[in-house]
């Protein structure tokens, strides 16, 4: 029997980007050769793959039985040949991976950068985006989240529970007394990230329990980084997640306060689908991630202190 190996990635190609000509440009072939790799397995089979309109593409019944079929061999294919270039020290592929905004700002730029010096040949595709994305569906590879969602066909590894800090630069704090309280910050031109709370309300944890206030100021806005430069500037107080404050601190150019007040702490994973057999450039991406992540204990807290723990 012919091989069809080509065709059958072309066909699940075309479902997986949703079009011929995303599809095309995926493979790095043209479009019309998708077309008559569809047309041939069409040919081989006997029955018809794809209903066909100006506005969507649709999978006739056999089309969806022999898709599943298609995405198993390739990829049974492509982790055969990866196998083979692992033992001669020498993995190939590209590993796609999503992070939050203001995380991948931070570290992935310095973790990508590593982790291609030693492998040269693993090819990265990185998202910045905020929002849950369904894996399989997107053939996202690895995401780095906090919190999880319910999924039982993810896999998910603790890379340390992300703390917050307050802050300012040291020159605001020349000009206006470091509070003793959380309820001194009342006082304090207060910089919020309005995308993670909306209701301004910062809650501290502490040996009295817990307390909360209502942070007001005159700037508001959704990404840390630029939250952290305000800060840096003079322009309030900010309560900062670690990982972003910690470069700060180290340069001198911000300063905590309210030490002996705890934030609440959330969870950082990084998540993978699950997979039988996981492609050997996975494994090394996620291993690197997590080795560097446990080379820096002073970006996400590492210790077994847990929510419960302050409620």
């Amino acid at each position: 029997m012919k091989d069809y190996l080509s065709e059958m990635r072309s066909f699940a190609a075309i479902i997986e980007q949703g079009s011929f000509t995303d599809a095309a440009r995926a493979t790095g072939v043209s479009k019309g050769l998708i077309s008559q790799h569809v047309k041939r397995l069409e040919d081989v089979l006997g029955a018809q793959l794809l209903f066909r309109s100006t506005r969507k593409l649709e999978l006739t019944e056999i089309g969806a039985t022999f898709l599943g079929y298609c995405q198993s061999i390739t990829q049974s294919a492509d982790a055969a040949f990866e196998a083979v270039e692992a033992l001669r020290g020498e993995p190939v592929g590209t590993v796609r991976i999503t992070v939050p905004v203001s995380f991948g700002e931070m570290f992935l730029q310095d973790i990508i950068v590593a982790f291609q010096q030693a492998h040269p040949r693993i090819q990265i595709e990185m998202e910045l985006e905020n929002t849950f994305r369904d894996l399989q569906s997107a053939h996202i590879d690895i995401a780095i989240r906090a919190g999880l969602t319910d999924d039982p066909d993810q896999v998910a590894i603790p890379l340390g529970q992300l703390s917050e800090l307050i802050c300012a630069s040291p020159e605001y704090w020349q000009a206006h007394p470091k509070p003793q309280t959380p309820a001194d910050l009342v006082h304090h031109n207060c910089l919020v990230n309005f995308q993670y709370y909306k209701d301004r309300k910062w809650v501290f944890f502490s040996d009295d329990g817990p307390t909360s206030i209502t942070a007001e100021g005159n700037l508001r806005l959704n990404h840390y980084p630029l939250i952290r430069n305000a800060t840096v500037q003079g322009l309030g107080v900010a309560r900062l997640p670690r990982y972003v404050a910690m470069p700060e601190i180290r340069a001198g150019r911000i300063e905590t306060a309210l030490e002996n007040y705890r934030s609440p702490l959330r969870p950082i994973y990084l998540v993978y689908p699950y997979q039988g057999n996981l492609p050997i450039k996975n494994r090394l991406m996620i291993d690197f991630i997590r080795n560097w992540f446990a080379d820096r204990p002073d970006l996400l807290e590492t210790t077994s202190t847990s929510q419960s723990d302050q409620n």
